[in-house]
């Protein structure tokens, strides 16, 4: 499998900041002004228990009770960096926030504005944190953006984007950990593939890698499927973003028409057409930086960005392949899960998409191999080679399909052989001479032998310039050399070569006198 690549840095994604304005509590119940007091000397469990004695003793001051619950528990939780209490804390504040306006749907607007306020702030300093792990290496940095990215998610419960940084953030501090294990952000990679919309092809990506790493192949399976569906059906788009507040100007082609379009980043220019594509845009302030994005199925495919004067992207769709890792990584999870006929038939489908791709050419003859179909493996082999001469895996599995196919042959040539002598020796064991019939099967069925024999000499002859190729190629003492030399040992005794077969026996670790070949 691919493995996931642990000097990059997973970065965060921005989110908006909607500062709402704070309320006053009511101090109308003195259980309510004792828990004030209490909240302000920072004696949170007291505070929290009059709440507590307010709401059983007097149902008219549960809302404010409620509010002020949330209140205390978000600053219980600010003023402790406890990771494993922070979201938890900010989790059960927005509890009690739904639990005041479920007794009074009135207090919504005031409930709401303070969620989008804390929401703020906790994301706020997550990004913060983030960028200074990023500018620091730092791991304990990292730490402090996922609980914060956390308490932003758990205020926020629809939003989705605080929820993906936490795990990037998570991802990022395992992997500066000597004995970091990043499978620690899968869950908060599943809630967040669960709960957006569409979401980012990164996470697809990472979440699958994880999930081959750690063996759950079925699950990868099932993950790919899902992206591999969602992504293809999500059609092109510009994006334009960059300075804040930035206007936009430009011409966009596709499908043989031109449209003028403008705005204001962040914007988008939504596409119709899978061929080719193109847009010039210009910045109208003089300041700033317009950046310009080409999305196709979920992947940036063309990235530019202008400070001056206009800028060009054009692309033909048709021949971009950008998810060619992704469906590589589903093949690989098909094959590791034992659907074979599944993966063939989806390495088929992929190579009419991209024939010049080196890995499905080998991948599937290798399969062809296996599956002892010869004829299409030397097939796709050659094929492989032809992109990649210096693939000594394909090198050695094309001769290979050879040898294995000549063996084959092997077997016809016992069983005609096997035919000859069952004819002789029931001549003998009748105490006669063979009949004209007979006579004329075994002169038919030597025929038959010479034609095999030299059909075999044939492959093996096929044989040995990969074989050679991928000695040569690979390292010294590795098991593909080994195995090379093993193979052209058989391969120049079958061609009556046994002298050059001896200049591979060291390397081979084999015997020719001792083999009794």
């Amino acid at each position: 499998m691919d493995q996931l690549r642990r000097s990059a840095l997973f970065g965060f994604v921005l989110g908006a900041f909607v500062l709402g304005i704070m309320s006053a509590c009511s101090t109308g119940n003195p259980n309510l002004s004792q828990a004030e007091s209490a909240m302000q000397s920072q004696n949170y469990e007291q505070a929290l228990a009059d709440l507590d004695t307010a709401i059983a003793q007097d149902s008219s001051a549960r809302v404010e009770a409620y509010k002020m619950r949330a209140d205390i528990l978000r600053q219980m939780a600010d003023s402790t960096m406890a990771p494993s209490k922070y979201k938890r804390l900010y989790r059960q504040a927005r509890a009690a926030e739904d639990s005041a306006v479920k007794y009074d749907p009135g207090v919504r607007s005031d409930v709401e504005a303070k969620q989008e306020l804390a929401y703020s702030q906790q994301y706020q300093k997550g990004a913060k944190a983030f960028q200074t792990a990023q500018r620091n290496a730092d791991s304990s940095a990292f730490r402090r953006a996922a609980v914060h990215f956390g308490a932003a998610a758990a205020t926020a419960k629809d939003s989705a984007a605080p929820v993906l940084n936490e795990a990037y953030a998570l991802l990022n501090m395992e992997r500066m950990k000597q004995s970091g294990s990043m499978s620690r952000a899968i869950p908060t990679l599943e809630r967040y593939i669960d709960m957006a919309g569409q979401p980012d092809k990164n996470a697809y990506d990472i979440l699958s890698s994880l999930y081959l790493k750690d063996g759950e192949t079925e699950k990868a399976i099932d993950l790919l499927e899902r992206a591999r569906e969602d992504l293809s059906s999500r059609p092109a788009y510009f994006q334009l973003s960059g300075s804040r507040g930035l206007n936009y100007s430009g011409t966009v082609e596709e499908g043989g028409r031109s449209e003028s379009v403008e705005g204001t980043v962040p914007g988008r220019v939504q596409l119709d057409s899978e061929e080719e594509v193109s847009g010039t845009f210009e910045k109208k302030q003089e300041k700033g930086t317009l950046q310009i994005q080409l999305y196709y199925r979920g992947a940036v495919v063309v990235d530019t960005s202008t400070t001056s004067g206009s800028v060009t992207l054009s692309q033909n769709l048709s021949e971009a392949t950008p998810l060619a890792q992704l469906e590589g990584r589903l093949l690989n999870a098909y094959n590791r899960a034992g659907k074979t006929e599944t993966a063939m038939t989806e390495y088929r489908k992929q190579i009419e998409k991209n024939p010049e791709n080196v890995t499905y050419r080998y991948n599937y003859g290798s399969m062809l191999l296996n599956a002892d179909r010869y004829d299409e493996a030397i097939e796709q082999l050659e094929k492989a080679i032809e992109l990649e001469p210096g693939n000594e895996k394909a090198q050695y599995n094309l001769g290979a399909a050879y040898t294995n196919k000549a063996r084959v042959i092997q077997d016809s040539l016992r069983t005609v052989e096997d035919s000859i002598a069952t004819i002789r020796d029931a001549a003998v064991e009748a105490n006669r001479a063979p009949t004209d019939e007979e006579e004329q099967a075994v002169n038919e069925l030597n025929r038959k032998t010479k034609i095999l024999a030299q059909k075999q000499r044939t492959l093996y002859k096929n044989a040995i310039p990969a074989l050679e190729r991928a000695r040569q190629q690979s390292d010294s003492g590795s098991s593909i050399r080994k195995d090379a030399c093993r193979a052209l040992v058989t391969a120049y005794v079958q061609t009556n070569r046994v002298e050059k077969a001896r200049e591979y026996e060291e390397c081979s670790g084999m015997n020719l006198d001792q083999q009794g070949n």
